[in-house]
């Protein structure tokens, strides 16, 4: 009996399926085996598992006659075949470090819990870099004795990157379930309310890659309604669950925090990024699960997620679209109510709402000007020769910006890890208490100042206001805007470092120019200091282990 079973599942990925495996079968630990589940493929993934499985003797290969269309019947199967006291779980596009499953093991067996949780990273290709995930969650190691010791650890709910006691899964008769998307979330949850003891480890255990131009997206990368029909109904499961289990108050509102901050602000990016048309059909799945969930429940902070949800559990588009802006980039564009002289509310519509639209916790009402999260918006942009020409529009908050011939604007093009490297000057315009701003962007200036090492894979583009002394610098969005598609050429003697196109896009609320001709050194350079900084941190976490 091996001492950690991996399950790995696969479908129609040969190409990955190899790296998955071997990152497995060179572990640290050799007590272990692995567990290959195929979910139907009709690619070379049979000939790939099945030449795994001949060369290494722990390695056994399954497969399902017919797709499933989703992880969980895979995972489940996987789980009825393995024989160790441990079991973790790898996608065969993913990677398991080398010292993987002994860190987790060795947490396990010194603290006998049934889950023990470790870190995992993003590695995102084409570009590279390498995002972490939950970095204060896995600061320090940790055991607790249930998930009321630790409300927090509910943020984390991929089912990979743990290992779960076997005899606990199935003394608690946990599966994934079958037919739904996101199944992690509903897993997951239901092990971390079912465990008696939960161990963290601040090592990493799991690479996490993400091919957002893979021929075939993964179900997390794909757009569909159903993805969020199933998020939905997932979300709706886990609330039944908890209230059926009868957890603390505490784990509730964890679970309600983790909802807003993670799930649903995923939900009004992929809102906003949507043509008008698909809008409502998507607002319509998130109010059938919102209209059933008390209003007064939802935590104060974080604010603009709980605004958005109050407004779409009542149906209002534009409201929820204000909201999500909130949520996304910052910026704030509602027609904000003063209440007694100390409460904000975020609109004079719905006044049914009570104080599930109070916004005071944002701390807008008593903020300077230099501090005051104002919307800055692009509406329409266009490259003529070496320029890019950019329109847009600044909205006001409580009355603050004043007429535009009161302010001196700029726009600023800032590296993703910091520094402005170019700037040129607005023309600002009243448009009724909004500021409208027309710009020009230099290419050619800017191609100049690409040299520096703190460019990274794409400029962001923001808006400088000053007044009185007074300076207030906002990041450009562009929900709808009218933005050039494809790339435009950049002059620039450094073109061997930084390639010679760029496009204009948003990416996550922000209005950025993506070098997308970035040579590979430059993208393996970038990636390498990016995976040093994370090492360092996660050093630094391996040192106060206690």
């Amino acid at each position: 009996m091996p001492a950690v079973s991996v399950v790995v599942i696969c479908f129609n990925d040969a190409q990955h399926l190899g790296t998955a495996v071997r990152s497995a079968t060179t572990q640290t630990l050799r007590d272990l085996e692995v567990v290959i589940v195929d979910d139907g493929s009709d690619d070379e993934t049979p000939t790939v598992a099945a030449a795994l499985a001949a060369a290494d003797e722990r390695v056994r290969y399954h497969r399902l006659e017919t797709n499933s269309g989703g992880c969980s019947r895979p995972r489940n199967v996987g789980m009825s075949l393995v024989t160790g006291d441990y079991v973790t779980f790898l996608d065969s596009d993913d990677a398991l470090p080398r010292p993987a499953c002994s860190r987790l093991l060795r947490a396990a067996r010194r603290t006998d819990a049934d889950i023990v949780c470790g870190r995992w990273v993003r590695r995102h290709h084409r570009p590279t870099r390498y995002i972490e995930a939950h970095r204060r969650l896995y600061a320090r190691a940790a055991v607790v004795d249930g998930i009321a010791e630790r409300p927090e650890q509910l943020f984390d709910t991929p089912a990979p990157a743990k290992l779960y006691r076997r005899r606990f899964l199935t003394d608690n008769d946990l599966s994934f379930p079958e037919g739904l998307l996101y199944e992690d979330l509903l897993f997951t949850t239901a092990a971390y309310v079912s465990a008696r003891r939960i161990a963290v480890v601040p090592d990493l255990v799991y690479v996490w890659n993400v091919r957002r131009d893979a021929d075939i997206p993964s179900i997390t990368n794909r757009t569909e309604l159903r993805n969020w029909q199933d998020r939905f109904e997932v979300h709706r499961r886990i609330d039944a669950h908890l209230a059926r289990v009868d957890v603390p108050a505490a784990v509730v509102r964890a679970k309600q925090v983790k909802f807003l901050s993670a799930d649903f602000t995923v939900f009004l990016r992929d809102l906003r990024g949507r043509r008008t048309d698909d809008r409502q059909a998507l607002l319509d799945l998130a109010q059938k699960y919102l209209t059933g969930i008390d209003e007064r429940s939802w935590p104060v902070e974080p604010v603009g997620p709980r605004v958005a949800a109050v407004l779409a559990a009542r149906g209002d588009l534009p409201g929820v679209l204000a909201a999500a802006d909130f949520a996304v980039t910052g910026g704030l564009a509602s027609d904000l109510t003063v209440e007694g002289g100390d409460r904000l509310r975020w609109t004079s519509a719905h006044p049914d709402a009570g104080d599930a639209l109070d916004v005071t916790a944002t701390g807008v009402l008593s903020a300077a000007f230099a501090a005051t999260p104002f919307l800055a918006t692009v509406d329409h942009a266009r490259w003529e020769g070496d320029s890019l020409f950019c329109d847009g529009r600044v909205y006001d908050v409580l009355g603050r910006l004043g007429p535009a011939q009161s302010l001196a604007g700029r726009i600023l093009v800032r590296g993703r890890l910091g520094g402005v490297l170019w700037s040129g000057p607005l023309l600002l315009t009243d448009a009724g208490a909004d500021v409208r701003f027309s710009g020009r962007l230099d290419l050619v200036a800017l191609g100049k100042a690409l040299g520096r090492p703190t460019v990274g894979h794409e400029l962001r583009l923001l808006v400088e206001l000053q007044r009185d002394g007074e300076r207030v610098v906002r990041p450009l969005t562009g929900r709808d805007a009218d933005l050039p598609p494809g790339d435009h050429p950049l002059p620039t003697p450094w073109r061997r470092l930084v390639g010679d196109r760029v496009r204009i896009a948003e990416v996550n609320g922000r209005l950025v120019l993506q070098l997308t001709a970035l040579p590979q050194i430059t993208d393996r350079a970038i990636a390498a200091g990016s995976w040093a900084r994370y090492a360092a941190q996660q050093t630094a976490a391996r040192l106060h282990r206690p």
